[in-house]
């Protein structure tokens, strides 16, 4: 086999080469991931960053607020962050009172798991769970009230000269002021005002406004405080309701007289009206009588009138025949009348009732009343 001179020391050369570029590419690889690492930060979209110098003319905190992204940090220099999305804490019994409420221990365990579960996604530095907060109220009386607080921070360099690093601005500050003012500001009630949703809202407005003027000083935001539920203690339940309902009572009794009083004036009105209508009836009757008895009066009087001259006519009347009757051409009529009746007879002898009647006819001619006299009768046989 032949083998060509030179060939190992050239395969030397450029394995001593090739071993000396990758050394090389391996520490320049190493010095850029060290230098990226080291001098290279990312602030997340929910972050706010705040940087920290340990070496150099000046040190300390930078008075800058960083916002979302990737930024390049000195040697010796270090970017904290803050959450910036909403921070939720909650003074509330929610979490034991559902677990005890479980009937067996499979419950038990779902429970216990949700509220875990629900905790790590929330995120313990944005989320606080306490206890709910014990208000004393103005009367003595204690309220169980379920309240939580939503803010956020506006001022992360201010927090972190404050309170330092990590989430001790929690417990340190937030939770001590949310509490302070809740109670201050709620125990101003008295117990009973907590039913009264006006003055409720009222107050909670108030805590509101206390709270998110001290956050503010401090570098925070307050969102909203929440009042979402609150409780008695059992002894005063029990006084409360009893109250209530002997307050009830007397708002009932003193309703119900007032709609006697109501009934009575009703009624009052009723008689009044009804008297009011007797005397305008009887009033308006009497108008009615006076008014018959007049039209009967003046009723009379014409009849009376009409008869008085109706007999002065007729005797007017038979005055005139009668002078009629008396003067000669009045017993010629007589005469004439008298022949007419004979003339009427047919037989020779008149019967008892033919001469009544012609007696009768004849006085009716001459005009003379008859009167109760009985007529002659004639004598048998007489003639014509």
């Amino acid at each position: 086999m032949v083998e060509i001179a030179g060939k190992g020391e050239a395969l030397r050369a450029v394995f001593s080469k090739l071993r000396k570029s990758v050394v090389l590419f391996v520490l320049l690889f190493l010095f850029v991931v060290v230098f990226y690492g080291s001098c290279t930060t990312k602030v997340a979209p929910n972050e706010w960053g705040v940087e920290q110098k340990k070496f150099g003319m000046k040190t300390g905190i930078v008075d800058k607020a960083y916002g979302p992204g990737l930024y390049f940090v000195g040697f010796g220099a270090t970017m904290r962050t803050f959450p910036r999305e909403i921070h939720v804490l909650e003074a509330s019994n929610d979490r034991v009172a559902t677990v005890g409420k479980a009937q067996t221990d499979g419950q038990r365990e779902a429970l216990e798991g949700y509220y875990d579960k629900r905790d790590r996604m929330l995120g313990r530095a944005t989320h606080r769970v306490v206890d709910a907060l014990n208000v004393q109220t103005s009367d003595g009386y204690a309220v169980t009230c379920d309240v939580t607080l939503l803010y956020s921070i506006t001022d992360p360099v201010k927090i972190a000269k404050d309170f330092g690093w990590g989430s001790a601005y929690v417990d340190s500050y937030a939770l001590n002021t949310f509490r302070n003012g809740v109670l201050a500001t709620l125990g101003k009630m008295n117990a009973e005002q907590f039913y009264d949703e006006e003055v409720r809202i009222a107050a909670v407005k108030d805590a509101e406004t206390t709270i998110r003027e001290r956050f503010a000083s401090r570098g925070f935001k307050v969102e909203k405080l929440l009042l979402r539920n609150y409780e008695y203690a059992e002894n005063y339940e029990k006084s409360l309701h009893d109250k209530k309902v002997a307050v009830q009572l007397t708002e009932k009794n003193r309703k119900e007289g007032l709609v006697n009083e109501e009934k009575a004036q009703l009624q009052q009105i009723e008689s009044k009206g009804d008297a009011a209508i007797a005397i305008a009836e009887s009033e308006v009757n009497a108008r009615i009588s006076k008014v018959e008895a007049e039209a009967k009066l003046y009723a009379s009087e014409i009849r009376a009138k009409g008869d008085k001259e109706v007999n002065i006519a007729e005797a007017e009347a038979k005055r005139l025949k009668s002078e009629a009757l008396n003067s000669a051409g009045g017993r010629y009529v007589v005469a004439l009348e008298t022949m007419k009746m004979f003339e009427n007879i047919d037989g020779a002898v008149m019967t008892p009732e033919q001469y009544i009647q012609f007696i009768r006819n004849a006085w009716a001619v001459i005009g003379v009343n008859p009167g109760n006299a009985a007529p002659a009768v004639p004598a048998a046989g007489g003639g014509k």
